[in-house]
């Protein structure tokens, strides 16, 4: 297991992750008042030997079946209508059940006194990769074309989820405090209602035009999807870091630290939009499920660093390796140094390199905290369930 025993975490973070304590405020209706009493209602037909971390796990390996469906068949987004049918099922259950399990893995370590750090640790490390997941898959329903969502438009609308997502973490690295937004529940159970739609009635049910704006239903979803989410938590966080800094409840950091977390997502969407635009072989819309591949996985491990540094009280990196690596593929792309199958085999090798990147990141960073706070990731030690509760970890 040497492979995977690389030490990316400092003694500074380890020391860190030993004094965390969780801190959120969840005020969604749709949280408190329907999905939480769902999940302490579900959680008790789990057996007390079920680690936390392994629901969490298993929800995200759902979504991951998801996304091999739809990539066998409609890589290109251009299938939804002659795809076979029962794929909208499974897309639907895959979906629910993740979610449910999403919601459900801390109560469990509530409920078996198995709380920490690690916890709240592989639950959001799996999220910031989900939130390229959960949208792409949705995209086969609605195809790309006049009737669906160009390359370019599922790309920015990707963004829109990816920094509403580094938001709120980046809300957290100054105010202490991890506000949970409104939309996530919300747009959990909207996406599995959609797939049994697309299972009762074919994608064409979502073909229509909205009366009185006389646009069609689709072009809706498209300006309106990411007006709600960035809308609903930029505004919102930078009132509540204004806030910590009047109280001072916060870390009060100087202006440039407290926006050195920005500067990697800052770079990675600025960079890759510009890539879509300006590529001379038009590689957005010719490989548009392998661009947004890249683009998602390196966005999951800017946003798991970002993690590890506001759970442990650290300073944020400045700028994500990877980016290193990606960023020049990119410029040498857009002055038109390589031909169209170069540009396509260096995506297609940068895909490859930054998935075995962020795993090997993710497995040595679990192995290493496991070593450190003495437990297992996905094994439940049952003498621990006699001590109290820990503070770490209790979702919702």
């Amino acid at each position: 297991m040497s492979l995977f025993d690389y030490k990316y975490l400092s003694q500074t973070h380890l020391k860190g992750l030993n004094e965390y304590k969780y801190n959120a405020v969840d005020t969604s209706p749709v949280s408190i008042y329907v999905m939480q009493p769902f999940w302490n209602w579900c959680v008790e037909f789990f057996p007390r030997w079920f680690a936390p971390n392994l629901m969490t796990f298993l929800g995200f390996l759902l979504l991951v079946v998801n996304f091999v469906l739809f990539t066998y068949f409609d890589f290109h987004f251009t299938e939804a209508l002659v795809l076979p049918q029962w794929i909208w099922l499974v897309a639907a259950l895959c979906q629910f059940w993740s979610h449910q399990l999403d919601g459900m893995d801390g109560k469990q370590a509530r409920r078996t006194k198995t709380s920490s750090a690690l916890g709240e640790l592989f639950d959001h490390g799996v999220d910031s990769w989900a939130s390229f997941l959960f949208p792409i898959c949705i995209f086969s329903v609605v195809g790309k074309g006049e009737d669906g969502f160009s390359p370019m438009s599922m790309h920015l609308l990707l963004l829109s989820i990816y920094l509403t997502f580094i938001d709120s973490h980046w809300e957290k690295y100054n105010t202490k405090v991890l506000f949970l937004p409104w939309s996530y529940d919300i747009s959990m159970l909207i996406m599995t209602l959609t797939y049994l739609l697309a299972y009762f009635f074919t994608p064409n049910a979502f073909r229509f035009t909205v009366p009185i704006l006389n646009v069609s239903f689709i072009r809706v979803v498209e300006y309106a999807w990411p007006l709600c989410g960035v809308l609903s938590s930029i505004p919102i966080s930078i009132a509540h870091i204004r806030e910590s800094y009047r109280t001072r409840k916060g870390y009060n950091r100087t202006f440039f630290e407290a926006i050195r977390p920005l500067i990697s997502p800052a770079i990675l969407f600025v960079s890759s939009t510009w890539w879509g635009l300006a590529s001379p072989h038009m590689i957005l819309q010719k490989q548009p499920r392998l661009f947004m591949a890249a683009v998602g996985t390196t966005f999951s491990n800017i946003a798991c660093r970002l993690v590890i540094a506001q759970m442990s009280s650290t300073r944020s990196e400045g700028i994500n390796i990877l980016l290193c690596f990606y960023v020049p593929i990119q410029v040498m792309s857009v002055y038109g140094l390589f031909a169209e199958r170069t540009e396509m085999i260096l995506l297609i090798f940068y895909n490859t390199f930054v998935t075995l990147a962020h795993i090997h990141y993710g497995c040595c960073v679990v192995r290493q905290i496991c070593n450190h706070l003495k437990i297992r990731a996905f094994k439940i030690n049952v003498a621990a369930q006699n001590l109290p509760p820990a503070q770490a970890h209790i979702k919702h």
